[in-house]
C-alpha cells in the first residue's frame, strides 16, 4: 500500500522540484554573504521537508528556518545515540512512554528528545484521525498517514501509538540516510576535480539553464550522473547496522551449516560495500567503477545493498534515489567548481589518511563519524 502510494505520488514531482529550488535559493543566500554551510544540516532540511511533505498534511518547513534548522538534525542524532541501548533493551521505550515528561528529562535525558517527538507525531496522527487536519481537502492529495488511516488495515495497525512508531521510522529513515549520501557525495565530488569536471560537463550539456529544473526522467538518462548516484549509495552504506532476518519455520542451509528455524541472521552493508574483492580501493570515491552502466554497472548493482534487498527492502528507495538525482544535479549545475570544504579535519593514522568528519567510526544504526565532528562544511564561492 505504501509502496503504491509513494510511486503514485512521486509521479507528481513538481513539489519535490520546488523544494530543491528552495534549497538552492537558500544556498545562494549563503554564497552572497560568504557564510559556511553545514552540509548535514542543509541536506537534512531538504530531505526532511520532502519526507514530511509525503507523510503529513504539510511539511515541517525546515528549509525556511535559519541555518537549515540544525535542531532537526540534532534531534535525529540524539535519537540515534540512544539506539544501541534501545536495541539491547527494547522494553525501555514502552516503560519510558508511561512516565511523565519531567521524569524522563530529569532521569533519562538522552532519551527525552525521542520521547517529546514521539508525542508530537502521536498528536499529528491524532489530528488526522479526528479530521482536524485534511491535506486532501487542502492540497488535493492525501498524505501517507491519511492513506493508512483510510485503509482496511486492522484497528490496531491504525492506532495512534502504532502509527507514531511508523512515523519515527519513516521520517527518520527518509531524513538522515539520504542526507548523509548527499553530503558525502558533495564532499567527495568537490575534493576530486576530475570527477567534478566530468560531472559538470555532462550537467551543463543536459541543463543549459542552471535555474530551470530538468525532469527526473531526463536526469536518469545521464550516464555519469547515474554512476555518481550509485557510488554515493555505495560509499554511504544506507545503514551500517546489522538488520536481522529470521526464518520462523524452516531450517536454512549455508554451506555445511544448518541454521535452525528462528535463528536471527544479519550482516552489515559495510562488509559488502567495502569488500575490496568486489569494489577495489573501496574507500575511494570512483564513479567510473560503475561504467559502462549496461555491463559493469549492472553486475555491481547485485552487491549494492544501501536499500537492503528482497521483501524487506526500503519502501522509499525510488524516492531516495530521486532525491540524489535532483539534489546533486541541482547542486553541481548551480554551484559546481565553487564549493570549498572547510572545518573538515584530516588526520594521519599509520599509513592512511582518515577524514575524521567523513569516515564511519561509529555504528549508530546509520554510519556516524567522530562524535566531536563539526560536520562537513563548505563555503560557496571560494577557490
Amino acid at each position: 500500500m505504501v509502496i503504491t502510494y509513494l510511486r503514485r505520488k512521486f509521479d507528481q514531482e513538481k513539489q519535490h522540484q520546488a523544494e530543491v529550488i528552495q534549497y538552492l535559493r537558500r544556498l545562494e543566500e549563503h554564497r552572497s554573504t560568504g557564510r559556511k554551510v553545514n552540509l548535514m544540516h542543509a541536506y537534512t532540511a531538504l530531505t526532511g521537508d520532502v519526507v514530511t511533505e509525503y507523510s503529513f498534511p504539510a511539511s515541517y518547513g525546515l528549509l525556511d528556518q535559519p541555518d537549515f534548522a540544525p535542531d532537526y538534525y540534532e534531534l535525529w542524532m540524539s535519537i540515534l545515540n540512544g539506539s544501541p541501548l534501545l536495541k539491547q533493551f527494547p522494553w525501555i521505550f514502552p516503560l519510558m512512554s508511561s512516565f511523565p515528561l519531567w521524569f524522563v528529562e530529569r532521569y533519562l535525558p538522552d532519551l527525552a528528545v525521542t520521547y517529546r517527538w514521539r508525542k508530537t507525531w502521536a498528536e499529528q496522527i491524532h489530528n488526522i484521525k479526528v479530521g482536524n487536519d485534511d491535506s486532501e481537502e487542502r492540497r488535493g492529495r492525501p498524505s501517507i498517514f491519511e492513506t493508512l488511516l483510510d485503509s482496511d488495515l486492522p484497528p490496531f495497525d491504525k492506532s495512534v501509538g502504532r502509527l507514531a512508531e511508523d512515523a519515527q521510522t519513516l521520517v527518520g529513515g527518509g531524513s538522515i540516510t539520504t542526507s548523509l549520501a548527499l553530503a558525502l557525495a558533495t564532499y567527495y565530488i568537490s575534493c576530486n576535480k576530475s570527477v567534478e569536471a566530468r560531472l559538470m560537463e555532462e550537467l551543463t550539456s543536459a541543463m543549459p539553464d542552471p535555474k530551470t529544473p530538468t525532469p527526473l526522467v531526463e536526469l536518469e538518462k545521464l550516464t555519469y550522473l547515474s554512476a555518481v548516484v550509485l557510488e554515493s549509495l555505495r560509499i554511504s552504506y544506507g545503514v551500517s547496522h546489522r538488520l536481522q532476518r529470521v526464518c520462523p519455520d524452516q531450517a536454512i542451509t549455508y554451506n555445511y551449516y544448518v541454521l535452525p528455524p528462528g535463528t536471527p541472521i544479519s550482516m552489515t552493508a559495510v562488509h559488502i560495500h567495502d569488500d575490496p574483492l568486489i569494489f577495489p580501493d573501496p574507500r575511494t570515491f570512483k564513479p567510473e567503477r560503475w561504467l559502462p552502466l549496461e555491463t559493469e554497472g549492472a553486475r555491481l548493482q547485485k552487491y549494492l545493498v544501501a536499500f537492503s534487498k528482497g521483501s524487506r527492502q526500503c519502501l522509499a528507495m525510488h524516492l531516495g534515489t530521486a532525491e540524489l538525482y535532483l539534489g546533486l544535479a541541482g547542486m553541481f549545475r548551480r554551484f559546481g567548481g565553487q564549493l570549498r570544504v572547510v572545518d573538515t579535519v584530516r588526520e594521519r593514522d599509520v599509513d592512511t589518511v582518515r577524514e575524521r568528519d567523513v569516515e564511519l567510526t561509529h555504528d549508530l544504526f546509520t554510519p556516524t563519524a567522530e562524535l566531536d565532528s563539526k560536520g562537513i562544511c563548505v563555503v560557496i564561492g571560494g577557490n
